[in-house]
């Protein structure tokens, strides 16, 4: 039987994204993850290769660990994917098929990768791509001269597999000639090899932009849900006044069964809208074990409940409505409270205050409402 090793790119700068895009979730995995669960899925591979940046290797390796049941070993990328790729197969030992995988197109299916195996054992080399859909034009000085035929044109992907023999013979000619690919299949052709074409799909894309992690999250069925939440509470004399977890000093303070958090309340009955999961009340009712409980616990407790029917909460945007004291001192430590508790950037959390000018309970100073909107991810 063939051995079979696979080698997956994840050395990039990121130098379009701003930051490694290997690691950028799309649902619940990251981009690496993804492209490693394909590779494991496929059933294919004696051993996977992880060629990344050396100050990412520690990152790959909690990953690969949590992706792979094959043996994998992480090695330092290059330069450029050729030299990426020369550093992988210069580690492989005993190999027959090697499989260069780029981990940024990290929707490949299984069967892609099941088949491009085949077919080099079968042929040799072999390259996954699309049929190009839209109409090809040739450009000279700005000006458009001729229409090209595309009925043999293709997009070519990644995996593209090939002979180990056969991919070292032309890294070997390509560094002696000086000659630097776009990708494996552009070594080969220069030898005259003919390369097997496998139909892959148009899903297959590569993470470079952000738009690219927009049409990610499309892909893997990721969904947008938006909450409302809103919340009353009446001031009384003598009782602490505490608001998004800071206690601010008053002659009044909240009545409530918990600490009266409003905004608090507020923002997790906008959470619990979001996802269809009822209100505070039915996760936490007026019972012995909720009496006097931090509104702040609630919220830790009620992310909890989010992540495990695989939400990620985007943003929080809450006004406060009531008459005195001035809460504008407290709003950034108010929104740092709900953004630890939530664990999101403070950056994702609004807080403002307002009055109704003497109005209605809360300008008479009865008591404090609050409002919020919550926008999830699944």
């Amino acid at each position: 039987m063939a051995k079979i090793y696979g080698i997956i790119l994840a050395a990039g700068s990121a130098k379009r994204m701003g930051e490694n895009k290997m690691f950028m979730p799309i649902g619940k995995k990251n981009v690496l993850e993804r492209s490693l669960s394909a590779f494991e899925k496929s059933g294919c591979f004696n051993h996977i290769i992880i060629v990344c940046r050396k100050k990412d290797e520690k990152l790959a390796n909690i990953f690969a660990k949590r992706c792979l049941s094959v043996p994998y070993s992480i090695i330092q990328g290059g330069a450029k994917r050729q030299f990426s790729v020369e550093n992988a197969l210069l580690s492989v030992s005993g190999a027959d098929i090697v499989v260069v995988h780029d981990g940024a197109r990290c929707f490949v299916e299984d069967y892609v990768i099941k088949e491009c195996v085949k077919k080099a054992c079968e042929t040799g080399a072999a390259a996954a791509g699309v049929k190009t859909k839209d109409t090809i034009k040739k450009v000279t000085d700005g000006v458009i001269t001729q229409t090209v035929d595309r009925t043999n044109l293709v997009n070519i992907q990644t995996p593209q597999a090939f002979s180990y023999k056969l991919l070292m013979d032309a890294h070997k000619k390509a560094k002696a000639d000086g000659f630097v690919g776009t990708d494996e299949c552009s070594l080969i052709e220069r030898m005259g090899i003919p390369i097997s074409f496998v139909e892959a799909h148009y899903d297959n894309i590569k993470i470079t932009t952000r738009e690219d992690i927009l049409h990610g999250k499309h892909i893997a069925g990721t969904s947008m849900r938006t909450g409302i939440g809103y919340d009353a509470h009446r001031l009384q004399p003598g009782l602490p006044l505490i608001l998004g977890g800071v206690k601010i000093e008053h002659t009044h303070g909240l009545c409530g069964h918990s600490d009266a958090d409003v905004l608090i309340h507020a923002v997790m009955d906008a959470i619990l809208g979001a996802a269809a999961m009822g209100d505070i009340g039915q996760h936490f009712p007026s019972t012995e074990e909720y009496s006097g409980i931090s509104s702040m616990i609630l919220l830790e407790r009620l992310r909890d409940v989010i992540s495990k029917q695989d939400y990620n909460i985007i943003n929080i945007d809450a006004t406060i409505t009531m008459e005195n004291p001035k809460v504008a001192p407290f709003v950034q430590q108010m929104r740092n409270n709900i953004a630890k508790a939530l664990k999101i950037d403070p950056s994702c959390v609004s807080v403002k205050a307002t009055t109704t000018e003497g109005m209605g309970f809360e300008g008479q100073g009865q008591g404090v409402s609050a409002m919020a909107v919550a926008m999830l991810e699944r």
